[in-house]
């Protein structure tokens, strides 16, 4: 069915359908062909007709800068994802919803988010006060990215919602993208304080929400689930060490990188996750390094963040540890290597966000 979500074709990350399913009806709705504009993002409407099917992450970023740019709608993926719901999330969202709690719900969302979507990046963080769920990709210049986050927060936002009931309510939205011209839909949607611009989509609520019980969960239902992706995980021939490399990238960005975050996922003993991982010849420490590798290089050439709050992010008490060990993985201090991304190339025609950004106003 799924399966192929946790897998790679042709070099390809894969992400479900899921609530882009309703994308038809919104291009009608705004007057856009809908049948040509998934022909020119090279998609068939019979493939984006079910929610279950497979395809490209970068063709679906395709398909919403697409749709973008042919209803000059810059809020598209907030439209999509305001349709969505926690059975978006196909067997995902079967198992959150049927998770006991609010916090193990959200820990089943973070373990197995990639066999809804193999590219982006959930991100939860738990504080004293305030807890945030989120979302984030790791090339915010690939097509549809702020499409992607948008719909993706907006469908967070409608599951958060059937989780907790009717009376939960976030504290703030974050969105990482630039305000748009009309923030009206966000405004009218999500109803609490917005905050564009941010590194991350995030929605920050209460940490007391953590122990709402989950409204008519069923226990017999989630073990059932729980079994079946564990089978499908073990078909996929997803080793351990690639499912701890996905987990990682969450884990550092909430700075939670250790063996007992990763055991509590895993529903395992510490020590337990320790002696499978030295039998499989995994070394911790350098999945965490290049976890970290990855986020910084993200941080780095995707936000401009100073570099003493990019260290303090990935966990680093000084800047200047980072700096060192920025310079060990890449040969470059992080300073150097933010100047070299930034250098001015050559090219015959501009980005296509410059040139629907050009054509929008």
């Amino acid at each position: 069915m799924w399966r192929e979500v946790m897998q790679r074709h042709d070099g390809l990350e894969l992400t479900r359908v899921g609530g882009a399913a309703a994308l038809p009806p919104i291009l009608h709705d705004l007057g856009a062909d809908a049948n040509a504009v998934l022909f020119r993002a090279g998609l068939s409407p019979e493939l984006l007709a079910n929610p279950e099917n497979v395809i490209p992450f970068l063709v679906l970023g395709n398909l919403l800068e697409e749709s973008a740019r042919a209803t000059q709608c810059d809020h598209i993926g907030l439209l999509i994802g305001q349709r969505a719901s926690v059975s978006s999330l196909g067997y995902l969202g079967l198992l959150v919803e049927n998770s006991q709690y609010l916090r193990a719900a959200l820990d089943n969302l973070i373990r197995y988010f990639h066999i809804h979507d193999a590219r982006g990046v959930p991100v939860f963080e738990v504080l004293k006060g305030a807890t945030s769920l989120g979302y984030t990709i790791f090339d915010n210049a690939i097509p549809g990215a702020a499409e992607m986050v948008d719909l993706s927060i907006a469908t967070l936002f409608n599951t958060l919602r059937r989780l907790c009931g009717p009376s939960w309510k976030p504290l703030e939205i974050s969105l990482a993208r630039p305000r748009p011209r009309n923030a009206r839909p966000y405004d009218n949607f999500f109803g609490v304080p917005l905050r564009f611009g941010a590194e991350h989509g995030l929605i920050v609520f209460s940490t007391d929400w953590l122990t709402q019980p989950v409204p008519d969960a069923n226990p017999l239902i989630r073990g059932l689930v729980e079994d079946r992706i564990e089978a499908l995980e073990a078909e996929s021939g997803n080793s351990l060490e690639a499912r701890l490399r996905r987990l990682l990238r969450t884990l550092v960005l909430t700075r939670r990188c250790s063996l007992e975050t990763l055991g509590e996922l895993f529903h395992l003993e510490p020590r337990t996750l320790a002696r499978r991982m030295e039998r499989e010849d995994i070394k911790f420490r350098e999945l965490v390094d290049e976890a970290r590798y990855e986020v910084a290089r993200h941080l780095l050439a995707d936000t401009s963040l100073a570099m003493t709050h990019v260290a303090a992010m990935l966990d680093y008490s000084e800047a200047s540890a980072f700096s060192r060990a920025f310079r060990r993985w890449s040969g470059k201090t992080p300073v150097a290597w933010r100047a070299d991304r930034f250098l001015p190339k050559e090219r015959t025609s501009p980005p296509a966000s410059s040139r629907r950004t050009r054509a929008a106003s």
